[in-house]
């Protein structure tokens, strides 16, 4: 079963923590945690606080994008029984529980009660018995295997926005909430899912066209294009796809570089300490990032000095709303990642120096259940950031490649309540 008390222990002789999963060491244990035993996480624990994010988040998205329990167990099910391979199957059996549970009388399956029978890779390697007795590390090493085993979904393209494409790149823009990669291999609902789906319709085209008539012959599934970097769930905008291998090595080679200049757009509110104002105002923020020491939230990033990695980030203010004597004032600014791509980076940073993001009540921004707020229409269900432009190294060609990606419908809707006008006028 889980619970908050085995979520981390330490090895005094080691002096590093150990994985209540698997016994393992590991440098950044919540990172390896996440892969190992997640419903160990400190995070994961229940709660009115995480029940109250999660219907939150649920509201934000939309049932369209929300994956429930359900969904997730019942797909969990049937890609576990379509593996081929009886070793692997019975260890991702194991692995989740799936012998401990039962069915109620209409069929159905409780997630929750999976989550507490789900076994840890040392308690499968002692059910697997035999050779992987005691060998929780081995059985970790099968359980990863297993899970490369099923394919990802294939969900339909046909809302995918193409901004660029060649034989080696592939540029698409991301709408608000929905996931980067999927919550499991077995589920959809992710833009990763899009893309195997878009790849795939593809290949089948091309299949059939070569065919000319003649009965065409099954093509091996495709490799979906490799992520390049991610977006936060709620974070619209450009996302760079590798199609090959090689162009994947050459561009993460040059992506925290110099040579590739990724600039967000963001709206916000400036405070009393604001250090930006007007248009054309412009400043540098160098503060390294690291976890917020004061917050119990894992989640939460803060300016931090002793224990946070460096990053830069350039603010430029392209707009501002109209003044007025009363409610707040809004700003348009260029967000620009000069250094790293730390977690929540533009986030902190410009809350940091008095520039709180709209919809940002994580950090001190203003959010529509803020009595303050002048007009809740104006704050969107969301922080309001977006991923604009991508200067970028071609590969092959090295010739800069400038992808831009629109704003969306909320965001468009966002400014124009706040009389703020773009792109500006000529």
């Amino acid at each position: 079963g889980g619970g908050g008390s085995a979520a981390v222990r330490r090895d005094a002789g080691a002096g590093l923590e150990a994985c209540p999963g698997c016994g393992l060491h590991a440098p950044d244990m919540r990172k390896h945690m996440k892969r190992c035993c997640p419903e160990k996480l400190p995070g994961k624990l229940a709660g009115p606080r995480s029940e109250e994010r999660q219907a939150e988040r649920r509201t934000a998205a939309g049932d369209e994008s929300w994956i429930s329990e359900e969904e997730v167990f019942e797909a969990a099910m049937r890609s576990v029984d379509a593996i081929e391979d009886p070793f692997l199957r019975r260890v991702l059996h194991l692995r989740f529980g799936l012998d401990r549970v039962e069915a109620a009388a209409d069929g159905s399956h409780s997630l929750k009660d999976v989550e507490s029978r789900r076994r840890t890779p040392a308690e499968v390697a002692e059910a697997l018995g035999g050779k992987y007795k005691g060998k929780p590390e081995a059985a970790l090493n099968h359980i990863r295997n297993a899970l490369r085993s099923i394919p990802l979904v294939a969900d339909d393209p046909t809302d995918l926005k193409v901004l660029y494409e060649d034989d080696e790149l592939l540029a698409v823009a991301k709408p608000p909430f929905l996931r980067s990669t999927p919550v499991h291999r077995f589920v959809g609902k992710s833009l990763t899912n899009q893309l195997v789906g878009y790849t795939l319709q593809q290949a089948v085209a091309k299949s059939a066209a070569a065919a000319e008539g003649s009965r065409p012959s099954r093509a091996p599934r495709p490799e979906p294009p490799l992520l390049l970097h991610r977006l936060d769930q709620p974070t619209s905008g450009v996302v760079l796809c590798a199609k090959t291998k090689a162009a994947a090595s050459i561009m993460q080679e040059c992506w925290h570089g110099p040579l590739c200049r990724k600039e967000y757009l963001a709206l916000a509110t400036p405070g009393p300490h604001a250090q930006l104002r007007a248009a054309g105002d412009v400043t540098v923020v160098r503060a390294p990032i690291g976890a917020d020491v004061a917050s119990d939230d894992p989640v939460r990033r803060a300016v931090n000095f002793e224990e946070g990695q460096s990053a830069a980030t350039r603010l430029e203010v392209l707009a501002c709303s109209p003044a007025n004597g009363a409610g707040s004032q809004f700003i348009l600014l260029s967000c620009v990642l000069e250094e790293s791509g730390r977690t929540h980076q533009i986030r902190v940073h410009a809350s940091h120096v008095g520039l709180p993001l709209v919809g940002d009540g994580m950090y001190g921004g203003l959010t529509s259940a803020d009595p303050e707020a002048p007009v809740s229409a104006i704050v969107p269900g969301r922080v309001a950031l977006h991923a604009w432009r991508l200067r970028v190294p071609h590969p092959t060609t090295k010739e800069e490649l400038l992808i831009e990606a629109p704003l969306p419908a909320d965001l468009a809707s966002c400014l124009e309540a706040c009389n703020i006008e773009w792109p500006p006028p000529p």
